[in-house]
C-alpha cells in the first residue's frame, strides 16, 4: 500500500475486489500462541473489543520468503497485484483464519474444560463444539475435524423424552446408546486414544 498507493487504492476502492481476488492461505504445522482478550485498540475504535497479542519474541506468520515469495510469483503469473492483510503488513499484527485451542479436553475440571463428549465440566447441558477444543494445530484446514467433533458431541446428547423437563435435569450422566463407560476412570488407555 505505501510503496504502490495507486495500485492499493485501485484494488481496495475501484476494482470489484471480491470478484477479482484470489486469496492464498498458507497452512503451517508450527504451533504458536496468540492471546485474545477483551480490550481497547485503534482497531476497535478504542471501544471494548477483542484484541490480540503475541508472547515477546514470537511470530506466527510463516517465513517471509514462503508467504510473500509465493504471493509475488502467483501475481506475476496472473498479472495481478500481490497484497498482504493491512494489519500484518503495516503493524506486524498477525492474522489467522482458524483460532484453535483454549478449552482442552480432560477427565475432570482440573484437567480440562470439557470431557471426551465435549460437555463442559460442572455445567450439565452445556457443550463446546468448535475449534477451541482442538488440542493442537493439525497443519491442515481444521474444518472437517471440527465437524467430526461436533457430530460426535451431538450424538452424545440424550433424546428428549417429551415430558417438558430438560433431560439434563433428570439424569446425572447422559444416556448413551450402545457401549459406554460410566466414568472417565473406567476408560482404558486404548479406548481413550480412539475417542479423544
Amino acid at each position: 500500500g505505501l510503496t504502490h498507493p495507486r495500485q492499493f487504492l485501485y484494488t481496495k476502492i475501484f476494482a470489484k475486489w471480491a470478484r477479482a481476488s484470489t486469496i492464498l492461505l498458507i497452512m503451517q504445522t508450527a504451533d504458536s500462541t496468540m492471546r485474545v482478550r477483551l480490550g481497547r485498540s485503534a482497531f476497535t475504535g478504542f471501544r471494548k473489543g477483542l484484541v490480540s497479542r503475541l508472547s515477546p519474541g514470537q511470530k506466527i506468520s510463516p517465513p517471509f520468503e514462503i508467504s510473500h515469495g509465493l504471493t509475488r510469483r502467483y501475481a506475476q503469473k496472473t498479472n495481478g497485484v500481490p497484497q498482504d492483510s493491512i494489519p500484518e503488513a503495516l503493524l506486524d499484527i498477525p492474522t489467522t483464519a482458524h483460532l484453535l485451542g483454549g478449552c482442552p479436553m480432560g477427565r475432570t475440571a482440573e484437567d480440562g474444560v470439557v470431557d471426551r463428549d465435549c460437555r463442559v465440566h460442572n455445567y450439565p447441558g452445556m457443550y463446546i463444539v468448535d475449534g477451541s477444543i482442538m488440542p493442537a494445530n493439525p497443519g491442515i484446514n481444521p474444518s472437517l475435524t471440527i465437524t467430526a467433533l461436533a457430530e460426535h458431541a451431538m450424538s452424545r446428547i440424550p433424546p428428549d423424552d417429551g415430558s417438558g423437563v430438560p433431560v439434563f435435569a433428570q439424569v446425572d450422566e447422559p444416556v448413551y446408546s450402545g457401549h459406554h463407560h460410566s466414568t472417565a476412570d473406567d476408560v482404558s488407555d486404548g479406548d481413550r486414544q480412539q475417542v479423544v
